[in-house]
């Protein structure tokens, strides 16, 4: 079985980010290596976790281009196949939710799971 969530901007803090404000706290996060320019993976040691940034197209759509990340983005796909993966996702998701102010969502229910704090200005 596999898990997916997203971390998108909520309702209040809708818009995007710099993609060099997300690499930077992705680059930070224990246990987390980077796999190409947009794309993570949890260290050989960890729980199988995929995490991928992305901005959304016109219609809602996104895709991740090896060897490319967008200038700003608004979208993160955390994707994992064991519940210690989901634990490990979720906190991920949440660290990400709570720095930018945007909210974690299961991305097969559309349930909101977390909602960030407003980022200071």
């Amino acid at each position: 079985m596999y898990w997916y969530l997203t971390v998108r901007p909520n309702r209040r803090h809708d818009g995007n980010v710099a993609a060099g404000v997300l690499l930077a706290h992705l680059d930070a996060v224990p246990g987390l290596r980077r796999t190409d320019l947009a794309s993570y993976r949890a260290e050989d040691d960890r729980e199988w976790l995929d995490v991928s940034i992305a901005a959304r197209g016109e219609t809602g759509g996104y895709a991740v281009h090896e060897g490319r990340v967008p200038a700003r983005v608004d979208v993160v796909e955390l994707i994992c196949s064991t519940p210690g993966g989901y634990t490990a996702a979720l906190a991920v998701a949440t660290g990400i939710a709570d720095l930018l102010g945007w909210e974690v969502v299961d991305s097969e229910s559309d349930e909101v799971l977390h909602t960030g704090a407003a980022p200071s200005t």
